[in-house]
């Protein structure tokens, strides 16, 4: 009797532990040191640059694929830019920021597979096929961009915390995935990207592109 009295008390400790793991580190908000720059293009999220791209919607002449798939995120952006994944891992933090002081035009949750997203499958490093949500952006200079929430393997709930036309400032919390995975930033082409693959990325702080 008293081994199964042990292995129950236990298995309520490892319960316990995980909960409070969960809540406290996994849901961790930390501060962040926000530039408050209107004319820098912070990341949203806390991970590794895994892909740094340039487009151009004169190349993405296909419409099926990944090329589709790349034609029909970009469009509403610009002609032209660069688009930014960036890899989450379980230690990162999970929650995603504005990039700048924009306002939401649209935003789209599409329905998916559950993948695991840290896997590279194409030059952009994303998992196209992943259940997403694509958020629209519009800066105060006119300028639009977007950010794009990928679930994987293990994160498989992504959380909206915008309503349409909701105004944010720059480093204001906008979404969360749980566990993590991957988020794709879209900038048009007159910003310059400063940031490059193999970079480690904090939501709200570094800088990814500058306003030309």
């Amino acid at each position: 009797m008293k081994w199964i009295q042990r292995t129950l008390y236990a298995a309520a400790f490892f319960c316990l532990f995980c909960i409070a793991f969960y809540r406290l580190w996994f849901l961790r908000q930390p501060e962040r040191n926000i530039p408050h720059n209107p004319t820098e293009f912070v990341s949203p999220a806390n991970g590794k640059v895994v892909s740094v791209r340039h487009w151009n919607t004169a190349d993405l002449i296909e419409t099926k694929g990944e090329l589709g798939a790349i034609h029909l995120w970009t469009s509403e952006v610009d002609t032209a830019g660069t688009i930014i994944s960036i890899q989450m891992n379980p230690l990162n933090v999970h929650y995603q920021r504005a990039p700048q002081d924009s306002k939401l035009l649209k935003e789209i949750y599409t329905k998916g597979s559950f993948h695991n997203a840290v896997s590279m499958s194409n030059e952009y490093g994303i998992r196209f096929e992943n259940e997403h949500n694509e958020m629209l952006f519009k800066t105060k200079s006119g300028k639009k961009y977007k950010v794009i929430q990928i679930a994987g393997f293990m994160a498989r709930r992504i959380v909206e915390y915008l309503n349409p036309n909701q105004t944010v400032t720059q480093g204001e919390v906008i979404g969360l995935i749980k566990l993590g995975s991957q988020v794709t930033v879209i900038l048009p082409h007159d910003v310059a990207v400063t940031t490059q693959v193999g970079d480690i990325v904090t939501d709200g702080e570094t800088v990814l592109g500058k306003e030309r």
